[in-house]
């Protein structure tokens, strides 16, 4: 079965409800470059992604080679066909349901929000108003091979808005043609770059002006021509600070969440894999007297073996938990179980201070973690001479299905964040083009594995979680 989903104008929201929910189930991605690279954050881990993007001049990928992978994958598999905007608004959705039907290819189309009327909303430009516009038309700026189809002594007689998608190359043809088609030259126009997201920029002018207008502006860029836009109001009001966040999904949509206010691309660059599937069968968890978790990962999966082995969580009446942090403690409270030793900060070393203050040789440690985690804490517990088992449930690696991705977004980006050693370590592992980006770290010990990494850092939380990193950039900006 395949999806053709509009992905929406840029602003990751703006999908909708079904979209998201088939990019969820999804296990192929075909995606193109105007799709905000967060909505591939919401799908599986094991979801095949495969970059389909059209530049101007530069086609990543035919047509017929899209349609010859959604027919591959179509007949076997859940493929989402992620485009920009609608994926019949000058999206070829067309083109790609006839192939499908060709081919007897079950599909659905899920429409998305379109560029060709949201962007001028974000700018504050109705593309209708009673005043000024009782219409509005939508034309491609850029159009199939060299033939020129646009009628356009029929475009300039017309008194709705004219909204140029692609157009920005085209923009003095654009004008010159409607101009000598009778338009007048000083008729309102406007060009918006990046709509919906916090790049967006705007510039107005008139018909005249515009060649000149599309010089200062950059793809994707929308070209709106016609009196409403002299009802311009701005109303959104774009940072235009760029975020990377590279860690897990966990602390990505966290980051998220926060800061609203900037253009936050989430792009988990490591994958966490569940390991000792039958640990439950090797251990009493009724002999621990504390259960440790060093991460939200190990949180998670410890309680997904527990839900699969049918333990019920009635068994830790007595049982005490400590977390390294407060982002694992959060993840442990979303289980119903707040954590008694939490230290004040965020470190193994700290932790396992805090455990050998309280706990005695007659207490009997868990230590649930990653595979290949620093050693820090186990060695501090030996040294006092209390007794602990040490189990590693997952382990993380790099996501190289996101490599492509990455490479797409590091040179567009103000800062980077790391909020683990294995995040910056995938980093460097996978980007290719040169970063110009201030590199942002959670904490001190993600500093000293990314600079391992030959990564410099440029600044570091004061304290750490999500909180802590939008405070660094945040003090940048003042």
């Amino acid at each position: 079965m395949v999806y053709l989903v509009g992905a929406g104008p840029g602003d990751s929201a703006l999908i909708t409800l079904k979209g998201l929910k088939k990019i969820k189930n999804a296990d192929v991605i075909v995606y193109d470059k105007l799709v905000n690279p967060t909505l591939l954050n919401y799908a599986k881990e094991d979801c095949l992604f495969i970059y389909a993007g059209k530049i101007a001049g530069n086609h990543h990928m035919e047509q017929d080679k899209i349609n010859e992978i959604l027919v591959k994958y179509g007949g076997t598999q859940n493929v989402v066909r992620l485009k920009g905007g609608d994926p019949f608004v000058f999206g070829r959705g067309g083109e790609e349901a006839a192939c499908l039907d060709e081919n007897n290819i079950s599909y659905e189309i899920i429409p998305g929000i379109s560029s060709c009327y949201s962007v001028a909303e974000y700018c504050g430009i109705p593309v209708t108003h009673r005043d000024a516009a009782n219409s509005f038309h939508v034309i491609t700026g850029h159009e199939k091979g060299d033939n020129e189809h646009v009628n356009y002594s029929s475009l300039a007689s017309l008194n709705g808005t004219l909204v140029f998608l692609m157009g920005l190359s085209s923009a003095e043809n654009i004008a010159k043609r409607l101009m000598d088609s009778g338009k007048s030259p000083f008729t309102p126009a406007a060009v918006i770059s990046d709509g919906t997201t916090q790049k967006q920029r705007h510039i107005t002018g008139t018909l005249k002006s515009l060649p000149n207008m599309a010089k200062h502006m950059s793809s994707p860029a929308v070209i709106i021509i016609g009196n409403a836009v002299n009802l311009q109001k701005t109303w959104f009001e774009p940072s235009g600070i760029r975020i990377l966040t590279t860690g897990s999904r966990v602390i990505n949509s966290q980051i998220k969440a926060i800061s609203e206010d900037f253009d936050v691309t989430e792009i988990s660059l490591i994958k966490t894999v569940a390991i000792n599937y039958d640990i439950f069968e090797k251990t009493d968890l009724k002999q621990f007297t504390h259960i440790i978790f060093t991460s939200s990962n190990g949180v998670n999966i410890f309680f997904e073996y527990m839900k699969k082995s049918k333990f019920d969580s009635r068994i830790f009446r007595d049982t005490k938990f400590a977390v390294v942090g407060q982002q694992t403690a959060r993840s442990l409270e979303e289980k119903g179980i707040y954590a008694d030793i939490i230290p004040q900060k965020h470190s193994g070393q700290y932790l396992a201070k805090e455990l050998c203050a309280q706990c005695s040789e007659s207490d009997n440690l868990l230590l649930v973690r990653a595979e290949n985690a620093a050693r820090n804490i186990p060695n501090l517990l030996k040294q006092s001479n209390i007794s602990f088992t040490d189990i590693s449930i997952y382990r993380t690696e790099t996501d190289f299905a996101k490599k492509e991705l990455l490479n797409l977004c590091i040179d567009n980006v103000d800062y980077v964040v790391f909020s683990s050693g294995s995040a910056a370590k995938a980093f460097n592992e996978m980007a290719e083009n040169e970063c110009g980006a201030k590199f942002i770290s959670i904490g001190k010990e993600t500093t000293k594995e990314a600079e391992k990494h030959g990564i410099k850092i440029y600044k570091t939380a004061c304290y750490p979680s999500a909180e802590g990193i939008i405070e660094c950039v945040r003090s940048e900006i003042k």
